[in-house]
């Protein structure tokens, strides 16, 4: 076999792992409770906006409006960091669920 065809085989099999690699990533964690959080996620997100597009936050009619903006940026600022809290917490599960899937599986492999 000559050079170039080495090489060419081994670019195709660097290729083909990663597809594969790139679809298990897609479909991994597809669950469930991977649904039900995202769906959570979402409808709480959907408030927060409903909550700020109300228009008596924004009027300026209002003497106590910034009273209300502060609070309301309290608010938002304090859900944030928990949505985050909350993501972060759901990144480290997948990843140490992934990394002890690889490792069941190098064993398997052994």
């Amino acid at each position: 076999m000559e050079l170039k065809d080495v090489v060419l085989q081994t670019l195709n099999e660097l290729e083909n792992s990663v597809d594969e690699k790139g679809f298990k990533d897609i479909t991994f964690g597809v669950n469930t409770g991977e649904i039900e959080f995202l769906q959570s996620f979402k409808e709480r997100l959907f408030v927060l906006f409903e909550g700020l597009r109300q228009d008596e936050l924004w009027s300026e009619d209002n003497a106590d409006m910034q009273g209300k903006a502060e609070s309301k940026l309290k608010l938002v600022l304090g859900f944030l960091q928990f949505q985050l809290a909350l993501i972060d917490a759901r990144l480290d599960s997948i990843n140490k669920q992934m990394m002890e899937t690889e490792e069941a599986n190098s064993k398997i492999n052994y």
